[in-house]
């Protein structure tokens, strides 16, 4: 059997997009998800310029995202070619265009059908709708709000996804859709939205963190069945209407969401002939309702030649639906079994039955609810069973879904799951769809409401809802264990929709259903909440949970969940330590020591956030021992980075660079799980950013340079903001500051305000503020003015702002706080007190202890600035031979490469101590 799929050679290497594979010399290369994505695109198209629009539309679809990550993964993807300076590229950036593939490309086998899967997701064409759709469309260019609005089962959901295929590309960032059934609560609209965006709002205010990423994007935000949280939905798109110029809202509805400027359609029903009208060929051209019913009656039509007595039978059956798009398509499911007239005879009964009992209301949602009780009463009692089970599902489902649900059923009422399925879909009460090769089902609402309704009634009803919550917490921990193993976008394509599920499982369960099956499943379910933006919700499911906690297993996994969730809200501090505490003590009373690191790693991170290094080292002490009794790698790599951390910030470089190397070098399979540990940072990029840190203290500045771009690019491959967050801020633009490179600290400081802000990350929004002003050369004042907390950011600060340092700062280092730049405040200390005419000697005692401890310390970047500062003391002395000698050692010691601007600013004043 040959192979038919597209392979394709240039250079060195062989590129196979169907098996993701690329190798050079027959040797595969490493190459992120995203990258391999731009890299098939760009050489499927070789010679061709593809936009950068298109480009980011390829590699993350259905999710919005700067420029600037675009720019990086192109950077990663040239390094990974090998392309170097001054010799021929493989990519060309075509300024104002995008980019364009160079070389020459010979292409192998024969490409697969196109867009064969988006074909098979958009089989089902809307009929009857096109007048419909032009005037819609037409209001959305005029309008910024407009509401579809219509009773259940109109079509309002089909004719917004039309429209949002239709007129979507006209925006440059394209069309979002957010489906309101899977909410239930009003005052989770504005998180369910961040989801949508990807926009994770790790805040107590997800409004914001969307507001900031709409501010200045242009696009079509559609707001499905808003009816249930009306005021909600009002309150959201007057907000952000208000803030994002570039925002089109389109709402669909049973009613007017209520803002003045709103534009209302009324969706109409399906066109229908009038009574005995004559029917002619082109009757289905001209009556949407006809079309309808023909394309969906199956063998019973066919819409190519319908015969006149058909056409009039059709009329009839439509007319008495009212034209009811949905009563339409489960009325012509029948058909084929039942014939047009025996169709038509069995609806007339059940409709006339309706007329003599009406009631108010709308006529037309009597006449579908009398529908849904006829096509109810015609399906078989295994299938009646399995329609009113699949109720309790929010969102979309699988087969193993429905055989879950399915065996809760009492004995023979259920039958062969796959079948009754299919037959149900086919019957037209599920819809059916393919997303990355999975099939799923999902109920349309209308339907949905009248399955649920029965299966409240049912004497299966406890039981079906307990095993909902058992499927949702298999799949919970199914998503743990696929996190590391999926890129991102695929596991979000595998459990975003899964979020309403949850919701409705963890209220059955904490509402008294099964508190303990609560407890497993806020436990579980807590990486689905970080991912998916609900930090808060988290919060709320484990302090919910909390009480319901019997075993001490059980109350370990949540405290540490809680304690993750209030780190990142940047909620109280002392719950976040206290709930890492407990977590800490549970996990060592039962022995667990993987949760205990986890544990060590979120209580050690809380201490160190805030200063409080020599804690730190004696909790990485306490926990030291307990490390060799794991049988998990994870419990040994985090002990390392969180003591290289430690060690680090306690001003041990040397002892922190053999932990730091220790996670460094870890295989990348054993670092494979520990994403999920502490406070949620990638391993490998917070032990490769803080090995940046260390080498750049010990004078290793390019090494430093280097370090940092690597732990940024490892963090934007993984598409992990928190992770990439923390690399920008700790390594990527405080060591371009320290090294004086500004083009690139601003590169970097440009990906960390649009990171953090894009992901409401209040601590890292302070970090890219306050480095933001150091590069633009502004002064920041006094620490105590600015009322900074004690910590790595003020710290840091003192090294990038000589001014900020006051009397309270320099008092630090003698209280064994803020060790790792304990030299540098020394000399800082050293320099204020000659500004105010302080003795020479004075302030050579403080540089002698600064530069001894300095070199105690192995950090020989404050060695040279204490030197510097030293040697003009010594010039000002008049000990200019001593000065020059003493400098010219210590600018002996730092090793070879490009220079940094301590070292650039030694070497000047080395020659003019030289001069005569």
């Amino acid at each position: 059997m040959t192979d038919d799929t597209p392979t394709y050679e240039f250079g060195p290497f062989r590129l196979q997009p169907a098996r993701r594979a690329l190798a050079r010399a027959g040797a595969p290369v490493a190459l992120g998800g995203r990258a391999f994505d731009l890299l098939a695109l760009l050489v499927e198209r070789a010679g061709e310029v593809v936009s950068k629009r298109e480009l980011m539309a390829h590699a993350w679809p259905r999710v919005v995202v700067e420029e600037s990550n675009l720019r990086v993964h192109v950077s990663a993807l040239r390094k990974a070619l090998g392309e170097q300076a001054g010799q021929p590229r493989f990519i060309e950036n075509v300024a104002g265009r995008g980019y364009s593939f160079v070389a020459p490309v010979a292409r192998h086998g024969v490409a697969a059908a196109p867009a064969a899967a988006a074909s098979r997701r958009g089989a089902t064409r809307l009929i009857g709708r096109a007048e419909v759709l032009e005037t819609i469309g037409a209001e959305l260019g005029e309008r910024r709000l407009l509401t579809v609005v219509g009773p259940g089962g109109i079509g309002k959901t089909s004719v917004a996804g039309a429209l949002a295929e239709q007129v979507g590309p006209g925006f440059p960032d394209g069309a979002v859709t957010l489906d309101l059934t899977l909410v239930r609560d009003p005052r989770q609209v504005p998180g369910a939205l961040a989801s949508t965006l990807r926009v994770p709002a790790v805040a107590h205010d997800p409004l914001a963190a969307v507001r900031l990423h709409l501010k200045r994007r242009e696009l079509l935000l559609v707001l499905d069945n808003c009816e249930h949280v009306a005021d909600a939905v009002a309150g959201l798109a007057d907000e952000l209407l208000a803030c994002a110029p570039g925002l089109r809202i389109l709402a669909t509805s049973r009613e007017s969401i209520g803002l003045p400027y709103e534009r209302v359609v009324r969706l109409p029903p399906l066109a229908l002939p009038e009574d005995d009208q004559d029917l002619g060929a082109d009757a289905l051209e001209a009556y949407g309702a006809l079309a309808l019913f023909a394309e969906r009656a199956g063998g019973a039509v066919d819409p190519a030649r319908p015969q006149p007595e058909q056409l009039r039978l059709i009329a009839q059956i439509c007319r008495r639906l009212d034209g009811l798009p949905l009563s339409i398509e489960l009325a012509a499911a029948r058909a084929e079994v039942l014939g047009l007239h025996g169709l038509a005879k069995g609806l007339d009964d059940c409709l006339a039955l309706l007329s003599r009992h009406r009631g108010g209301g709308d006529p037309r949602h009597q006449t579908l609810r009398a529908v849904l009780d006829w096509s109810y009463a015609l399906l078989a009692p295994g299938e009646q069973r399995l329609l009113e089970c699949l109720a309790v599902y929010r969102g979309p489902f699988t087969l193993d879904c429905a055989r879950a649900v399915g065996a809760a059923l009492s004995e023979g009422a259920g039958g062969p799951h796959a079948e009754l399925l299919f037959n149900l879909a086919a019957k037209s009460l599920l819809a059916c769809e393919c997303e990355g090769g999975e099939v799923r089902y999902r109920m349309l609402e209308t339907t949905r409401s009248y399955a649920a309704d029965r299966l409240a009634r049912a004497p299966e009803r406890e039981a079906v809802l307990r095993a909902h919550a058992l499927r949702c917490l298999e799949l919970a921990s199914q998503a743990q264990q696929d996190w590391e193993l999926l890129d991102a976008p695929r596991w979000h394509a595998r459990y975003a929709h899964r979020v309403a599920d949850l919701r409705a499982a963890l209220d059955w369960c904490l509402g008294g259903g099964d508190p303990a099956l609560g407890v497993s499943l806020a436990s579980a379910s807590s990486l689905l909440w970080i991912e998916l933006s609900q930090l808060d919700e988290q919060r709320m499911a484990v302090e919910r949970a909390l009480p319901h906690a019997r075993e001490p297993a059980a109350e370990l996994a949540l405290q540490a969940a809680l304690g993750n969730a209030l780190y990142h809200l940047n909620g109280p501090r002392e719950q976040a330590a206290a709930a890492f505490t407990r977590a800490y003590e549970l996990a060592r009373a039962l022995g667990n020591t993987a949760e205990l690191a986890r544990a060590y790693s979120g209580l050690c991170a809380h201490y160190l956030i805030e200063g409080r290094y020599p804690q730190a080292l004696a909790l990485g002490h306490v926990f030291a021992p307990y490390r060799h009794r794991a049988h998990e790698p994870v419990a040994h790599l985090i002990y390392h980075r969180m003591m290289g951390l430690t060690l680090h910030f306690c001003g041990q470089q040397r002892q922190a660079r053999f932990h730091a190397e220790r996670v460094y070098r870890a295989p990348r399979s054993t670092l494979r799980n520990t994403r999920n540990s502490g406070v949620q940072y990638d391993q490998h990029v917070a032990a490769t950013s803080l090995l940046a840190r260390i080498r750049w203290l010990e004078g290793y500045g390019e090494q430093a340079l280097q370090l940092a771009a690597e732990a940024a690019e490892r963090a934007l491959a993984i598409d992990h903001p928190i992770s990439l967050c923390y690399t920008l801020a700790v390594a990527g633009c405080t060591v371009a500051l320290w090294n004086g490179e500004m083009d690139e600290a601003t590169r970097y400081l440009g990906l960390l305000g649009e990171c953090a802000h894009k992901h409401a990350l209040p601590q890292w929004q302070a970090w890219a503020r306050y480095l933001g002003a150091v590069c633009e050369g502004e002064r920041l004042g006094s620490a105590a003015a600015l009322q900074l907390p004690p910590g790595p950011l003020v710290e840091t600060l003192y090294t990038l702002a000589p001014d900020l340092a006051g009397p309270a700062d320099f008092a630090k280092p003698g209280q064994g706080m803020a060790g790792w730049c304990a030299p540098e405040l020394l000399r800082l200390q050293a320099l204020a007190l000659r500004r105010e005419g302080g003795a020479i000697a004075a302030a050579e005692a403080l540089l002698a202890r600064a530069a001894e401890l300095a070199d105690k310390q192995g950090a020989l970047a404050w060695s040279l600035r204490v030197a510097s500062t030293r040697a003009l003391l010594w010039l000002e002395d008049g000990r200019k031979e001593e000065a020059g000698a003493m400098l010219a050692a210590v600018v002996r010691r730092c090793p070879p490469g490009r220079p940094g601007r301590d070292l650039r600013y030694a070497a000047m004043l080395c020659e003019r101590l030289a001069q005569n």
